[in-house]
This record gives C-alpha cells, structure tokens and sequence, in this order.
C-alpha cells in the first residue's frame, strides 16, 4: 500500500510540474521583432495569447464581433471558431443556415473580436491564410456616432479561381469616416509577394505610434505611413468574410477553408503605458 501511495504522490508531483511550467509558458515575455527597440515596449500577457488551451479564452475575446454580423451573404457563426492543436482556427465554408438574416445564405464564416480596446502599440501573429475567398483578415477599429476608425493589419483573399494575382497581394489598409460630414479617407496597399498567402505560415506585424503606423510581413517592412487620424483606442479582430464587391464571391470550386492563427503577441509602447489599453 505504501508503494501505491508513493507512486501516486510521484504522478501528482509530475502533474503539478507540468502544469507550472505550462503557465510559465504563457507567462513568457516575448522579445519584440528585431526592428523594435527591446528597451521601449512592454509585452502585455493579459491582451496576448498563444492559443495553446482547449477552449478560447472568454476573458480576452468574444467569438464573434458583437456588432457585425458578417458581410451578405457570409454570416458568422461561433461555431466556426475553435481552438486546435495549439492554434486559434477560423473556419469559412459553404453552408445554409435555416431563418438567418435576409440576404445571409450559401456561406457561413467565423470572427473573434478582443475584449480589451487598445492605443498605440505593437501587434504581430503568425498565420496561416484560408485558402478560399472568403478572406482572411486581422485589423483594429473603433467607432462612435462621430466617427469611424480602421487599420487593416491585413486582408487577404487566398484563392481565386477568376484572377489568381489576389493570391499573391497583401492588401494594408486605413480608413477614417466622420460620419456628420460623409467624410471618407480610405488608402490601401496592395502588396505583392511574389508567392500565395494561403500556402505558407507568415508573420504579420504593425507598430502603431501617435506619430506613424508600419507594415510588416515576415520582418520586412512594406508600408509606412504618418499617423494623421488613427488616436482612438480600437478592438482587435481577426475574421473572415465574402467580399462580392471586392474580388468576388468563391467559385463553385471553392468551399471555404480554414484561417489559422498560431499566436497572437502585442507589445505597448512603455512612454504610452498609461493609455496603451483599457477594460470597457
């Protein structure tokens, strides 16, 4: 008996190791990319997240945007979001879903927004693009009855039967609307790779300062721009969506696919820390 009792305590000492270690994981203070000074950004554990648990983590992110509901005729659906194999999987396919909202048919797809708005900052994940046409998308936006504010990380269309040169873009885009003057001010990129999106791990990064917001793909910087309009603390949201307006809705070949996140890791700038994030 005293055998079983001490082999026991040994497997109730290895579970408690593992399980310490696994939160030491989580707890880890990434260094930023190379290009960002170590010495003047903080790694922020509460916003970030690995996705390495068995179940989103309801304290930082809603599975869904709770104000979206999907671009017609794709419809979000929290069913289509799901933690797997260490990665956060987003999933777009063909499907109709009885009494959905007039205009939504044909496509369900997926969003999670975060529950925390943020200021400033730097943002990176590594992803792997669904390869469909329903997008795969990673942005920041805010808005009020003033005014609207976005920065696209990324979208990007990872199949496309009818113009394959959408495969290869990375499109990086702002928009600032002031809703009482129907002011619009929306410039994008369209970045080419020279390679499809939606065959390959990459790692997207954007450094928003009160002075500019950069680009990056793959630690390469493609896009800069002075920060003229973008001050108001904004979601984070990643999701996929048709676009029929844009490069077109999905051929008859094309039955969604899967947007997978490996991790997500945010840095906030320390002279800004006291506006770098708030809880609403």
């Amino acid at each position: 008996m005293s055998n079983k009792r001490s082999f026991t305590g040994f497997l109730l000492m290895i579970f408690v190791l593992f399980m310490s270690c696994k939160s030491s994981y989580r707890a880890t203070a990434f260094k930023p990319a190379s290009f960002i000074d170590p010495g003047n950004w903080k790694y922020e554990t509460t916003i970030s997240d690995e996705f390495d648990d068995t179940e989103l983590d309801t304290a930082k992110w809603y599975s869904t945007n709770p104000g979206w509901i999907g671009r017609a005729p794709s419809l979000f659906r929290s069913s289509n979001v799901a933690l797997k194999d260490g990665r956060l999987v987003l999933t777009g396919k063909r499907e109709n879903v009885p009494n959905a909202p007039k205009g939504y048919h044909t496509f369900t797809s997926a969003a999670v927004q975060g529950k925390r708005k943020v200021l400033y900052g730097y943002f990176e994940i590594k992803c792997k693009p669904m390869n469909s046409s329903l997008s795969s998308a990673f942005w920041l936006y805010t808005q009020d009855s003033v005014k609207q504010e976005e920065i696209d990380i990324f979208e990007i269309c990872g199949r496309n039967d009818r113009d394959r040169s959408y495969e290869t873009t990375y499109f990086a885009t702002t928009h600032y609307i002031i809703k009482p003057r129907d002011l619009k001010i929306s410039d994008h990129v369209a970045y080419k790779t020279g390679y499809r999106l939606a065959d390959t791990f990459i790692i997207a990064g954007l450094k928003w300062t009160r002075e500019e917001i950069t680009w990056y793909l793959n630690g390469k910087e493609i896009r800069r721009r002075k920060n003229d309009f973008w001050h108001s603390p904004g979601t984070i949201n990643f999701d996929s969506e048709a676009f029929p307006g844009w490069w077109g809705l999905p051929s008859d070949e094309d039955n969604g696919g899967t947007f997978e996140i490996d991790y997500f890791r945010y840095w906030s700038q320390i002279k800004e820390d006291s506006k770098s994030y708030r809880n609403d």
